[in-house]
């Protein structure tokens, strides 16, 4: 049996989906480092690399429902196939339920080549009979009837995870996060004032025949409909526009930087809102990005080099302890579980754990404590997440605030509309109501 994964002899979009499916079960690679590292130097077309990342990223979000699918139509366990069976097996089940351009017999057959190279032709006959065999039965398979195991199997999330959300949400509004988080992530852009206009963007737009619709709630907002590759849009290399999510943009707009003040961006890689923070103070004042990781620091220098975000100073060094004189403003931007954002990253929501909970929140509340610190008298901390975990928001603002009378929360309701404000007057948003992101913000100021 043929086991090697390099990219080399691949022939089809199909087998290079394969190999990153491979990598990602048994080596945890990420699902799209895996496509981007399995598809460089390969002579494919950009439906060829459009298809490869559905495949991959489809198949990866959606594995739990899958599995349980195929173990309705396999004698035997999917556990007991060989990695590279379960996979061709997973794939070939996405292509049938989960696609409306490709044809069934073309999903077997070409399952089934694929079973042949990388098994023998016993597992590819059982390929072959296993998805024949789905095709005939789909209709009559039944999910399971109790509630979190139904959704966790129907939408293909650890019960952990909807347990949780069900705790907070209920029933309806938790499919709903569910159906979001599954479907392809819209491609979202913010014009960069700093080199352009909205009126120049929407030209641009409109000369390439692009769709697109305004942000819902920010202006200079875009999101594109049209099906494209980033290598199309010349706007992205000029730093004309970034791509953000319209979520992470409101944090920034609830601290509202000012012209001339000293902004600390203590958690700033990849740079997207030190970028934006620029542009909303005119590039005056000056904005010092932290941030523990050199590559990420890295990304932030190119990232504002390329927008013209001259103000920005990157200093490795860690949210936690890191020292400055004070300053007029922080954004604490905190490493947090992700789970607003979970349509963005196919393998995310199989990397969570429910530990990882308690150790974030004592990390979130160490790096507030520290900025609460290096805050003038009258200055603005703001704290966002792109969590939906009230133990990462609502928790740890509650628990910081028993701890600094000082503190004051800034009701976000008064420069948001009251859909995106909750009582307590932090900034919420999720994505089965407001149908952007999950985000969480809160701005806070010291007396």
């Amino acid at each position: 049996m043929r086991t090697d994964t390099s990219s080399k002899g691949l022939k089809s979009a199909r087998e290079v989906a394969l190999k990153v499916l491979y990598k990602i079960e048994q080596e945890e690679i990420f699902a799209e480092e895996g496509v981007e590292k399995y598809c460089a130097g390969l002579r494919f077309s950009r439906e060829d690399r459009r298809l490869v990342g559905e495949l991959v990223f489809g198949t990866t979000k959606l594995r739990k429902r899958i599995d349980y699918l195929i173990n309705q139509v396999l004698d035997e366990k999917l556990e007991r196939l060989t990695p590279w069976m379960r996979n061709i097996l997973r794939m070939g089940i996405y292509q049938l339920e989960f696609t409306d351009k490709i044809p069934a017999y073309a999903a077997i057959n070409e399952s089934v080549n694929l079973a042949k190279k990388y098994g023998h032709t016993g597992v590819a006959s059982l390929v072959n009979g296993v998805l024949r065999n789905y095709e005939r039965k789909k209709e009559q398979i039944k999910f399971p009837p109790e509630e979190l195991e139904y959704i966790s199997t129907c939408f293909s999330f650890p019960e952990w995870l909807i347990e949780k959300w069900l705790s907070s949400f209920g029933r309806e509004n938790v499919i709903g996060l569910c159906e979001y988080f599954n479907r392809k992530p819209n491609l979202g852009v913010r014009v960069n004032q700093l080199k352009s206009s909205t009126t120049q963007v929407e030209d641009y737009f409109q000369k390439n025949s692009l769709s697109f619709r305004k942000g819902s709630f920010l202006e200079g907002f875009y999101y594109l409909e049209s099906p494209l590759e980033l290598d199309e849009l010349e706007l992205l290399p000029e730093g004309k526009i970034y791509i953000q999510d319209e979520a992470s943009l409101l944090a920034v707009e609830l601290l509202d930087p000012k012209p001339g003040e000293k902004v600390l961006d203590l958690c700033a890689g990849p740079g997207g809102k030190s970028g934006y923070i620029s542009q909303r103070m005119q590039n005056q004042g000056k904005v010092i990005a932290v941030d523990t990781s050199e590559t990420k620091l890295q990304l932030v220098r190119e990232n504002c080099q390329r927008l013209g975000a001259t103000i920005v100073e990157t200093v490795l060094g860690d949210a936690v302890d890191f020292a400055t004189t004070p300053v007029d403003k922080i954004l604490v931007d905190a490493p947090c579980s992700g789970t607003g954002v979970l349509n963005r990253n196919a393998d995310a929501r199989w990397q969570k754990k429910p530990e990882d909970l308690e150790r974030l929140t004592k990390l979130q509340l160490s790096i507030l404590e520290n900025a609460v610190s290096l805050l003038k008298s009258g200055g603005v901390i703001v704290y966002s997440t792109c969590s939906i975990m009230p133990e990462e928001n609502q928790i740890v603002i509650g628990t910081l605030l028993e701890k600094h009378s000082e503190l004051k929360v800034a009701d976000a309701g008064q420069l948001f509309s009251a859909e995106l404000a909750t009582q307590e007057g932090y900034l919420r948003t999720l994505p089965f109501m407001h149908k952007i992101d999950g985000a969480f913000a809160v701005k806070l100021i010291k007396e």
